[in-house]
C-alpha cells in the first residue's frame, strides 16, 4: 500500500484551511506577555492536557479562571475544584499549585522576568520543561505552551502529529519514545517540511493536526 505524501497533504489542508490557521495563529501573536493571568492560563492548559484531551483541558481551563479561581484558592480547593470536572484531579492540582507559588515566588508573577533571562530559542523551552518546579511540563507541553503565548518555532509532537510522520514513512514505526534527543530529532525534521511550504512550525502543527482530527482548537 502506497504511504500517504505529506507534502500533497500540507499543500491540501493549507489551501483548504488557510484563513483559519491564519487567524488562529495571528490570535496567539496578540497574547500580551505582561498579562500575567493570560500567560498562566495558557501554562494551566498545557498541563491540564496532557494525557488527556485538548478540548477537555480547555473546558477546564474556563472553570479555573472563574472569578478568578485559580488565583487566589489553595492546593485543595484547587484539587477539590479539579475533582468535579477533570479525571487526574490530585496530581494536576499539585502541579498547577506548586507551579504558581513557585512563579510568585521567584518571578513575582512576571513571565517578561523569566523570559529575559531565558531569551535563547532552547533556553526558553528548556526553563519550563527541565524546571522541577514547573511540574507535569514537559518538552511538547512547554512546546505547545509557548506556541500558544507567540513563539512559533516549536514543534508540539502530540501522537497525531507522530503518528501521521509514521504513517507517512518519515520517521520509524519503532519509535516508542521521545526522549530529548528524538524531540530535537524530529522538530528538525518537521522544521525542514515547514520550509519547503513555507510555514512556520506553529502553522504546520495546526494543517497535521487538523488533517488527523478535523478541528482546530489551540
Amino acid at each position: 500500500m502506497n504511504k500517504p505524501n505529506i507534502d500533497l497533504i500540507i499543500d491540501r489542508i493549507y489551501q483548504e484551511k488557510r484563513l483559519e490557521i491564519t487567524r488562529k495563529i495571528e490570535s496567539f501573536s496578540l497574547t500580551n506577555l505582561n498579562n500575567y493571568k493570560d500567560i498562566f492560563l495558557e501554562l494551566i492548559f498545557v498541563i491540564l492536557a496532557a494525557g488527556t484531551s485538548a478540548k477537555l483541558a480547555l473546558k477546564t481551563t474556563e472553570i479555573l479562571k472563574k472569578k478568578d479561581f485559580i488565583f487566589h484558592s489553595n492546593m485543595n480547593e484547587i484539587i477539590l475544584k479539579l475533582k468535579g470536572c477533570y479525571r487526574f484531579y490530585n496530581v494536576r492540582g499539585r502541579y498547577i499549585y506548586t507551579t504558581r507559588s513557585y512563579i510568585k515566588e521567584s518571578y513575582d508573577n512576571n513571565f517578561n522576568k523569566i523570559f529575559a533571562n531565558n531569551s535563547g530559542h532552547y533556553d526558553r523551552r528548556n526553563f519550563f520543561y527541565s524546571n522541577k518546579m514547573i511540574q507535569g511540563v514537559g518538552m511538547k507541553a512547554s512546546s505547545h505552551f509557548l506556541r500558544n503565548i507567540g513563539f512559533h518555532d516549536y514543534a508540539i509532537l502530540d501522537k497525531h502529529i507522530i503518528n501521521l510522520l509514521k504513517e507517512c514513512g518519515i520517521i520509524s514505526t519503532d519509535i516508542k519514545v521521545l526522549n530529548e534527543k528524538n524531540y530535537l530529532r524530529i522538530e528538525k525534521i518537521l522544521r525542514e517540511i515547514g520550509a519547503r511550504h513555507n510555514l512556520n512550525l506553529s502553522s504546520l502543527d495546526l494543517v497535521m493536526w487538523y488533517f488527523k482530527t478535523g478541528e482546530i482548537i489551540k
